[in-house]
């Protein structure tokens, strides 16, 4: 995570008009998959799910199958039972497996080498564990081959009704972080780009690069952090920061993370309030209901 320094909204040329339909206005945030306290508020139904409408679950790797190839294994010992609450408890939200830099790289040699068969395993892991995508948050290594990892993805994804998120860590330099490639490929094959706006200048300031670089506005997230820690977004900027990616047709807000969003400290989960989550539903939807 790194500082971006904003000049303002005020100069950004390539404003668009506000979509009439807010329900369109996708909100999406993380939740963990580690802590039993995030599960055991799940559980105990104090979790306001009706906050969002997509949940990235933290974190998957990929990782080598006997069978050949690369497949998803979520590394949180309360993967599955935090997903089995969500589901229950909210039908009709849609869970992504979120996945890190592991893996990436390895699982896109192996789909050149043998006809795409990783894809094809990814594919069918989702299916078969109640997935309906993924979210990859590379930020290390795994960057400059998200790329083509997305494009092997495409057509097995579209195929199986399945999406594509990509969660960006360095918003403010727009898709050169990827490399060569990067802007068709998203174009083409993802259906959300989540960007971590986390500093000062956030969503107002870091979108601009990727509109200027030719990304489709409406694969576009901007972003909030509402976690406990230094880099909270305060509650003004995140209401400021929502209404700007309405007003420029932005696919959504996201925000990191739903299960220690503005608790009362800095420790893991601690008391959450659920306050950053609120304050980006009570802005994209003023007339909603997001109790739980």
């Amino acid at each position: 995570m790194t500082d971006r320094a904003s000049d303002g909204a005020d100069e950004v040329g390539w404003l668009i008009e506000m979509n009439d339909d807010d329900a369109s206005f996708e909100l999406v945030t993380w939740y963990d998959t580690w802590n039993l306290n995030g599960l055991t508020n799940l559980q105990d139904k104090k979790v306001p799910l009706t906050y969002a409408d997509r949940y990235n679950l933290a974190f998957g790797s990929l990782t080598a199958v006997p069978s050949g190839g690369y497949s998803i294994t979520m590394t949180g010992q309360y993967a599955e039972a935090v997903r089995r609450e969500i589901a229950g408890q909210a039908p009709t939200a849609v869970i992504y497996a979120g996945l890190g830099d592991t893996g990436i790289a390895e699982a896109v040699l192996d789909n050149n080498q043998h006809q795409n068969r990783s894809s094809g395993n990814i594919v069918a892991w989702l299916r078969q564990n109640g997935y309906a995508g993924i979210s990859l948050d590379a930020e290390n290594d795994g960057m400059s081959s998200v790329p083509e990892f997305v494009t092997q993805l495409g057509g097995p994804f579209k195929a199986a009704g399945l999406g594509i998120a990509v969660s960006v860590p360095w918003p403010g330099s727009g898709p050169d972080e990827y490399g060569d490639g990067a802007v068709e490929a998203f174009n083409s094959n993802v259906d959300a780009l989540e960007l971590q706006d986390y500093s000062a200048g956030g969503t107002p300031n870091d979108v601009g690069p990727w509109i200027d670089a030719g990304i489709n506005t409406r694969i576009l997230m901007g972003g909030a952090c509402t976690e406990n820690g230094g880099a909270q977004t305060s509650l003004d900027d995140t209401c400021a920061w929502t209404e700007f990616a309405l007003k420029s047709g932005l696919r959504g807000m996201f925000s990191w993370r739903l299960d220690n969003d503005h608790g009362d400290g800095l420790n893991e989960d601690d008391h959450p309030t659920f306050t950053g989550a609120k304050a980006i539903f009570d802005t994209a939807r003023p007339t909603g209901n997001g109790s739980s």
